[in-house]
């Protein structure tokens, strides 16, 4: 762990940090999060926490320290404001696995956007008003944050931009000011945190490349193909798309003949065996069912 940041490890180290921030009459953190989506193992999964009160710099590890219910209390006080950037992912994080809404965010973004900045995402704003260059981001795309021990090199990654939100805050208002915007940020950032609260995993079947293009038919078919896929994906705490690809589930679903697609071909390898027949199984179950509706 770098020497300059502290962890955070129980909930009444937890606590205790959001009493202390009161006694020195803290306002505003930034506040950051790193999650997984799919990309490593199954599911979506809040990693870690990263906090920047001005003075102070925060993280919680809630993977090497489970069952951290004051979490709750950090993400829906409202006794200091959270400044984030791009908070709508995140947000819908904590509501899949905490079943609470962060409140009191100053989100950044959408002041981003109504300064039409050439990019938008946070490191091309640093880089463009503090010449920060981004470095490391690129090594760390595609990090798995559910792996432990965490290098000191991807914690100090990890805590980089959260040190620059009070500052890019400052820069972006007195931009918003200047341009007489304020008013409208500020509505736009209500509206995210006011708005319906989107689910992760709801209707991710959509998403797919490809699916917009099925008829109504196929896209049942390709439902429930997807659905069946995701159950085994659970099982095997594997990413969905390595256990059997988006584009061969689309390529079943869009087969003239779903039933003499060569399912077995786009298994994918590393679980285990009975679940890969398993998988194998429910496909060609569902391609039939399907087929027996027609």
């Amino acid at each position: 762990m770098p020497m300059n940041i502290r962890e955070l490890k129980t909930n009444k180290e937890i606590l205790d940090y959001l009493a202390d921030i009161k006694e020195r009459k803290i306002e505003s953190i930034a506040m950051d999060l790193e999650g997984e989506f799919n990309l490593h193992c199954y599911g979506e999964h809040l990693c870690l926490v990263q906090i920047y009160d001005g003075e102070r710099e925060i993280i919680i590890d809630p993977i090497q320290n489970p069952g951290l219910s004051a979490l709750t209390e950090l993400f829906t006080s409202r006794d200091f404001l959270k400044i984030m950037y791009d908070s709508s992912s995140d947000a819908s994080l904590i509501h899949h696995v905490l079943g609470v809404r962060i409140t009191s965010i100053l989100d950044l973004r959408p002041a981003v956007a109504l300064l039409d900045y050439d990019k938008n995402s946070l490191s091309a704003i640093l880089e463009h008003e503090f010449q920060i260059p981004p470095t490391t981001k690129k090594k760390f795309q595609q990090y798995n944050w559910m792996r432990r021990p965490l290098s000191p090199e991807a914690v100090t990654y990890a805590m980089d931009d959260v040190r620059m939100l009070f500052k890019l805050k400052d820069r972006l208002l007195e931009k918003l000011i200047s341009r007489n915007l304020l008013d409208l940020y500020i509505l736009k950032n209500l509206s995210i945190q006011n708005g319906p609260m989107k689910s992760l995993d709801a209707d991710r079947y959509k998403k797919a490349k490809g699916y917009s293009r099925l008829s109504s038919g196929r896209k049942a078919l390709f439902k429930d193909l997807f659905t069946a896929r995701e159950e085994i994906a659970r099982k095997a705490d594997k990413p969905p798309n390595t256990v059997y690809p988006n584009h061969a589930l689309m390529d079943l679903a869009a087969a003239r003949n779903p039933a003499d697609y060569p399912i077995g071909r786009s298994l994918g390898k590393g679980y285990p065996e009975h679940l890969r027949e398993q998988l194998a199984n429910e496909l060609e179950t569902v391609v039939k069912t399907h087929g027996s509706r027609n």
